[in-house]
């Protein structure tokens, strides 16, 4: 019961966030780039949470930068998901030569560190958005492979897939009818908390000042508050909303990732309902 609380509390925080994302254009009253009041002007009703020390409302800033936010954490979940999904099934079913390269090589990729070859390549190259998600999500897809791979390796030996084997199924034709529905659990659980991580890995290299200055998200302008001294000063309307913001979002896909796990898996399942037959 707990966890369909969850589940339906986590789904509806989410669906506000994107229902504020695809609005924002039309819920901003001012464009967030432009000058559209005074230097650090307090909370009013014409600026609800003020204007930062370039003029330029805050309360915009924070509906605009939603979509950057959303989009960076989403679009790198997607990349790492699939990718990683698609190793971890070719690696663990096929075995062999095939299970050999790829296990080879994701364990020569995983010694690369994630934040600091992000690092370097926001302070040299300067890259967009989508570059970014990128090298994210294919650093990320290589954790992802492992576990998938495990996975698949316990449902190969499965009296199942045996059975397809003996019909004359393919092994293309078993991964894609059989093995990929028996991990789209697991799989979805890693992208609700893959998106998290992305989500707060790009808010934190904007704050950073490393990301695009011409995208608004959340990460900026805690950046914004950093360099005009709104922590010093006390300006609680310039970093408390972003940061509710950010909290409230992260807690939505915990939700949704805690709740979802034992709702998708039928073993555990199984195992929670034999726990309390014991007791």
């Amino acid at each position: 019961m707990f966890r369909e609380k969850a589940f339906l509390a986590g789904l509806a925080l989410l669906l506000l966030y994107l229902l504020v994302a695809l609005l924002a254009s039309w819920l901003a009253p001012y464009d967030p780039l432009e000058i559209s009041g005074s230097p650090c002007e307090s909370p009013s009703p014409d600026h609800l949470f003020g204007t930062n020390d370039f003029g330029q409302d805050l309360f915009s800033m924070l509906l605009l930068g939603s979509r950057a936010t959303l989009f960076f954490g989403f679009l790198g979940a997607c990349i790492s998901t699939g990718l990683g999904t698609g190793l971890g099934v070719f690696s663990g079913f096929l075995g062999g030569r095939t299970d050999r390269v790829i296990s080879g090589t994701l364990d020569v990729l995983m010694t690369i560190p994630q934040l600091p070859l992000l690092l370097v390549l926001s302070i040299y190259l300067r890259p967009g958005l989508y570059l970014l998600c990128g090298v994210m999500g294919l650093l990320g897809s290589l954790t992802q492979a492992r576990i998938i791979r495990a996975k698949v390796l316990s449902l190969s030996t499965e009296n199942f897939v045996y059975a397809a084997k003996g019909l004359g199924l393919s092994d293309f034709h078993i991964m894609f009818r059989y093995i990929l529905p028996s991990v789209f659990p697991l799989t979805l659980v890693k992208f609700l908390f893959g998106a998290q991580h992305y989500m707060l890995l790009g808010v934190g290299l904007s704050f950073l000042g490393l990301g695009d200055p011409e995208i608004v998200d959340w990460g900026q302008m805690l950046h914004q508050v950093y360099s005009g001294g709104g922590f010093a000063l006390g300006l609680w309307n310039w970093f408390l909303p972003p940061c509710f913001a950010m909290v409230g979002l992260s807690f939505s896909l915990s939700l949704l990732g805690y709740s979802l796990e034992p709702w998708l898996s039928p073993q555990l399942r199984h195992e929670k309902q034999a726990f309390f037959e014991c007791d």
